[in-house]
């Protein structure tokens, strides 16, 4: 019997049990193939049902866990060898040190001074803005066995995103950008258990990736004779551990690293505002850059409204302004007393886990076309599929 149509946990509980000839108790299964206890009971139990001639033996009062077919050898060789906790220790240690090499290399850099002096933004009647946010440079996302994106789509949709905007702007004649990046810029790694079976590379690569992308961008548009301002604030899944600080986070990595790119560019500000939220304003509109974790998904729910009238009361914010948010990776708009809510699309494609509670969107991310004592801007959502 083939592995072809199994999920990721049933491949590594098979895979563990076809590796050895010695029976396995469920805790011993738990541990090497980094599944929890209830996960490789029920796992077990589908793999059972699947048709999969798995053994349940007795020893004292443990059960035993034994797979030994015909079918053992195709298991063992079609069935890459499952990560355990050892790796993700080691991994998770690793992850770690790169993080702590790399914000002290920054620290020493932000310690050089720079003779270059930043342009202040000087914006006419109007003004684009274009939100970046969820996209999760390094995630590897699948829709059954097919993989639908990965860090060459990334690349491949910040080319197709760059191209749009400027026809967009081009198409009404502006050529002031306010660039907008509002979290989850990368992957991250190991912030939640199973996260190591859909990464491509480790956070520092991904990183990496991501800055080279989204300097392309800039200096695409710069080519374009357009002038950019950039904003940024961290999201949530750059966090370097799922118990850890927020502030020890791989999007203020991907920041200082950009800062770092256009130290020198006297034309291109970049400003890192080292928060998770801040307030920048674009012509005669505030605008709340937020990634959006406490904002449900509708801010005219009982809750959500009142998160979002108390950051209105927060950030002392008038008729027209905007808070920009991401995170939920679909694109939409609420409005309430004269104030609007953004909320941003993903690059990415919608998960399994997305597809599974029916919440499906296109990439997507969002230009916004301000125009001065005009309450509403025009909204234009920009399809990045290149599937």
């Amino acid at each position: 019997m083939e592995g072809n149509n199994l999920n990721e946990s049933q491949v590594r509980v098979l895979t563990v049990l076809a590796s050895g000839d010695t029976p396995l108790s469920y805790e011993a299964l738990a541990e090497k193939s980094g599944c929890s206890y209830d996960g490789v009971r029920g796992r077990v139990s589908e793999l059972v049902k699947a048709g999969f001639n798995i053994q349940r033996l007795r020893e004292g009062s443990k059960t035993l866990l034994r797979f030994d077919t015909p079918e053992t050898e195709l298991i063992r060789s079609d069935l890459k060898k499952p990560q355990t906790y050892g790796d993700v220790i080691g991994k998770r240690m690793k992850s770690l040190e790169d993080y702590y090499g790399i914000t002290d290399f920054l620290n020493s850099m932000r310690k050089v001074k720079s003779t270059a002096k930043k342009r202040k933004p000087v914006y006419h009647d109007q003004a684009g803005v274009l939100v970046l946010s969820d996209l999760h440079f390094g995630s590897i996302v699948k829709e059954g066995k097919t993989i639908t994106y990965n860090t060459d789509d990334a690349f491949q949709r910040m080319k197709i995103l760059t191209d749009n905007t400027i026809e967009r702007l081009a198409d009404y004649c502006i050529d002031e950008l306010y660039i907008a990046i509002i979290g989850d810029v990368v992957e991250g790694d190991m912030i939640y258990k199973n996260q190591m079976f859909y990464v491509e590379k480790p956070a520092i690569e991904q990183v990496q990736d991501a800055v080279l992308a989204i300097t392309q961008m800039i200096k695409e548009f710069e080519e374009a004779g357009i002038m950019v301002s950039v904003g940024c604030v961290r999201g949530n899944h750059g966090i370097t551990n799922y118990k850890n600080l927020e502030m020890d986070n791989w999007d203020n990595v991907v920041y200082d690293m950009l800062s770092l790119v256009f130290a020198d560019n006297e034309a291109i500000p970049i400003d890192h505002f080292q928060e998770d939220q801040a307030k920048v304003c674009v012509l005669d509109k505030q605008l709340i850059l937020y990634h959006g974790d406490a904002l449900g998904d509708q801010c005219k729910t009982a809750a959500g409204l009142k998160t979002f009238r108390g950051m209105c009361g927060k950030h002392k914010l008038n008729d027209g302004d905007i808070i920009l948010i991401g995170h939920l990776h679909t694109f939409g708009m609420e409005t309430d007393q004269r104030k609007t809510l953004i909320r941003n699309g993903a690059l990415t494609d919608a998960s399994e886990y997305a597809l599974k509670l029916n919440l499906y969107d296109e990439p997507s991310q969002t230009l916004l076309i301000l125009e001065k004592d005009k309450v509403l801007p025009d909204i234009v959502p920009i399809s990045v599929r290149n599937r």
